[in-house]
C-alpha cells in the first residue's frame, strides 16, 4: 500500500538562507527522530551519494538504512531509503523543496513517500502512521527554521 504525506512551513528568512543550511544533506538526514545516526564524514552534495542511517523506532525496529541521493538542485533535494539487509517492509523517498516568496520569507515543503510490504498494514499500522507522520515531518520542517534563525 503507497502511502504519502506533504507538509508545508512558511519561515522568516531568505530562500538562499535556508538553501545555505539544507544544501549539506546530512543536515536534513539527522532531523527524522528515529535516524539516531549518520554515517557520513563528508558534505552529501551530490546525486547518486549514499549515506548509510542507523534507526531506532521506539526500540522496535534498529537497523541500517541506506539514503541514495536521487535529485539534488538549488532549492530542491529528494532521497530514496532502502533497509540494507533482509526484507524492507517500508521502502521510501523524501524530498524538500524550497519556495521563495519574498526577499525574506520563503515555504519549505517537505514530502514523504513509501509503500507498506507489510500484510494487513491498513487495518492495524497506516491509522497510526497517518496520524504520526505528519507530526514527524512538521517537527523536521520546525527543526530548519530553528537552525536557520540560528544560523542568521
Amino acid at each position: 500500500m503507497i502511502y504519502e504525506c506533504e507538509r508545508r512551513l512558511q519561515i522568516e528568512a531568505p530562500a538562499e538562507a535556508v538553501w545555505d543550511w539544507m544544501s549539506d544533506l546530512r543536515r536534513l538526514l539527522r532531523l527524522n527522530r528515529f535516524h539516531v545516526r549518520v554515517d557520513c564524514a563528508e558534505p552529501v552534495t551530490e546525486v547518486g551519494q549514499c549515506v548509510p542511517i542507523r534507526h531506532n523506532v521506539y526500540g522496535l525496529y534498529r537497523r541500517m538504512r541506506i539514503a541514495r541521493i536521487r535529485a539534488y538542485r538549488r532549492y530542491h533535494v529528494a532521497w530514496g531509503e532502502l533497509q540494507e539487509h533482509g526484507k524492507d517492509w517500508f521502502p521510501h523517498s523524501q524530498s524538500f523543496t524550497i519556495l521563495p516568496i519574498e526577499a525574506h520569507r520563503c515555504t519549505v515543503v517537505n514530502r514523504l513517500r513509501g509503500k507498506f510490504l507489510l500484510p494487513g498494514v491498513r487495518y492495524w499500522l497506516l491509522p497510526i502512521y497517518r496520524r504520526l507522520s505528519p507530526r514527524i515531518l512538521d517537527e523536521e520542517n520546525l527543526s530548519i527554521a530553528v537552525h536557520v534563525s540560528e544560523t542568521r
